[in-house]
């Protein structure tokens, strides 16, 4: 989708929603019963970007278009969580044309490294003037969407090479309403960049580790790694095991979880003897 039209569409969503999803009660306080199910405006909500994906899929204009610009974008967080971008910005392949409206649209790392600046690729495009316009690769589809959400686990054969490190981020810690406390099992996201034997382009790569297990990691330093030939960006450290985020996670929660229990097991016994004490006031056992 366009810029624009995402602004707008996400405003729409933020203010429509709740609107939409208070309806049916409306609807159903002034006609006095339960005309409509309060779980049909969130359906609604759910099927509305498969509608549109799949109404691509079968009306979209075929259209040829210049690739114009590619952006692989990683974000590391303080807490060692990560996410990855892969988009590409597309506009009129014909030179008598405007370049402009352009258009971005998310990619698979297959079709990202499978495009250069310049080539011109053929899109499936629905435009609704003047703002909102949808678009996806021509071969692309709302099957396809769904199987990127499937993980893959790379086959292989693993290759060695040498990556530039961008950033160590150490966590060590976790926040809480009296301070920091320490994690048991802390680990390292390290970000790096390489390019793959036979490519042209680097690919970035965040691999999580054992903290201090790699001691030489710097910034702008280097680092032996292994990578997949079908999946670069599955790229490891060598030498190096695996960090366990959630290991910490289950520990503290299983902190948290005990001390629940513990105070409930605590109101469950006191509320059982006042219980009892409070039965045998009632009924009081006649003594000789």
């Amino acid at each position: 989708m366009n810029f624009e039209g995402g602004i707008l569409l996400l405003l729409g969503v933020i203010f429509a929603a709740p609107l939409l999803l208070w309806l049916p009660h409306l609807v159903n306080r002034i006609v006095g019963r339960r005309l409509i199910s309060p779980w049909l405006p969130v359906a609604l909500l759910i099927a509305a970007p498969v509608a549109v994906s799949l109404y691509l899929d079968t009306a979209g204009e075929i259209r040829p278009a210049t690739v114009i610009n590619k952006s692989e974008a990683i974000r590391v967080n303080y807490d060692g969580r990560w996410s990855r971008k892969l988009s590409a910005q597309f506009g009129h392949a014909e030179r008598n044309q405007s370049l402009t409206p352009h258009i971005w649209l998310s990619l698979d790392a297959a079709a990202y490294d499978s495009l250069r600046v310049g080539q011109t690729v053929e899109l499936r495009v629905v435009e609704i003037p003047p703002i909102f316009r949808f678009g996806r690769l021509k071969e692309h589809s709302t099957f396809s969407l769904i199987t990127r959400l499937l993980p893959k686990q790379p086959r292989g054969p693993w290759r060695q090479a040498t990556a530039t490190v961008k950033t160590v981020t150490r966590v060590d810690h976790y926040s809480t309403e009296q301070g920091y406390d320490e994690l048991p099992w802390p680990y390292d996201a390290v970000w790096f960049s390489f390019t793959p034997e036979g490519r042209t382009e680097p690919v970035e790569v965040v691999d999580v580790i054992e903290a201090a297990g790699a001691p030489n990691l710097t910034e702008g330093g280097v680092a032996q790694i292994t990578w997949p030939e079908d999946d670069p960006r599955s790229a490891r450290i060598a030498g190096t095991r695996p960090g366990a985020p959630w290991a910490n996670w289950f520990y503290i929660m299983g902190e948290h979880l005990a001390v629940a229990t513990a105070v409930i097991g605590l109101l469950a016994t006191w509320a059982f003897i006042r219980r009892r004490r409070k039965k045998a006031v009632n009924n009081p056992v006649a003594t000789e």
